[in-house]
């Protein structure tokens, strides 16, 4: 319904009149009445509005059990990682134990006694290792060291609870030595201040070297058992001049990275 121009000024005219009322009024404090019967009504509303919303905020977790929980997973993650990391080295270490098994039920003869490697040449300019057995274990000069299959050096000196071990691969090293194949003979010396690796010298200058060729130990050297693995022959040099051949020798055994290491301790060209 539309209104008329003069509906809509009266109506405008009561809204001032009953407005000025009003404020008359509350300038007597004629409407306190009223605004307490009003207050009544929407103070309860406004307290319960209130509650909930901090009952909602409140539900949640608070700062303090957040980082409870955290610091709760983070231990778990931690205890998780711990419990991995050990149950790789009992493995490392079982898988290291069944090679060396395997060796002594290929090799019953020899007799094996397994030590970790726990020190190295500080300064790199030699080539050894330290094991934590010795002579209250039976270890002595000049026994043969492998890993498990191949032949990581020998023993040069030896306290009650440790030993040490020269590398193949130091110069100060040699030992007898043949081709697997053809069986010829040689000496295997150290190279690695010098550059190079393994050196295997004095073959005759005709010999026959197969592919994949491995040199392994004759019974040539003290203590030390034949048939151990030394390396594989790489690069071959004649020498018409010296009547020889000689068989650059790439090592097997992962020096820096020893850990376990098992010593030859009885069996034939030990005891001898």
């Amino acid at each position: 319904m539309t209104l008329t121009l003069r509906q809509t000024a009266l109506l405008a005219g009561m809204f001032i009149v009953i407005s000025l009322s009003l404020i008359v009024l509350d300038g007597r404090n004629r409407l306190d009445s009223m605004k307490e019967l009003a207050s009544g009504f929407i103070t309860p509303i406004s307290r319960t509005l209130t509650d909930l919303g901090d009952g909602i905020f409140r539900s949640g977790p608070s700062d303090s059990q957040l980082a409870a929980e955290l610091a709760a997973v983070t231990a778990e993650r931690d205890a998780l990682v711990a419990e991995k990391a050990l149950l790789l080295e009992q493995l490392q270490e079982m898988n290291v134990l069944r090679e060396q098994l395997n060796v002594q039920q290929a090799r019953p003869e020899l007799s094996l006694l397994t030590a970790d490697v726990i020190a190295r040449d500080p300064r790199s300019t030699e080539k050894f290792i330290i094991i934590d057995k010795g002579s209250n274990d039976g270890v002595e000069v000049g026994m043969a060291v492998v890993s498990p299959h191949y032949l990581v050096g020998q023993v040069v000196a030896v306290e009650p609870s440790r030993a040490r071990v020269i590398l193949t691969i130091d110069t100060a090293f040699q030992v007898g030595a043949r081709l697997q194949t053809t069986r010829d003979e040689g000496i295997v010396y150290g190279r690695w201040q010098l550059g190079g690796r393994l050196l295997m010298r004095h073959l005759r200058v005709d010999v026959q070297i197969a592919e994949s060729e491995l040199v392994v130990t004759s019974n040539k050297t003290a203590r030390v058992p034949e048939g151990l693995v030394i390396g594989k022959a790489l690069a071959v040099e004649r020498h018409s001049l010296e009547n020889e051949t000689e068989i650059e020798v790439l090592p097997l055994v992962d020096f820096d990275n020893l850990q376990t290491v098992a010593v030859i301790v009885a069996g034939p060209g030990v005891d001898e």
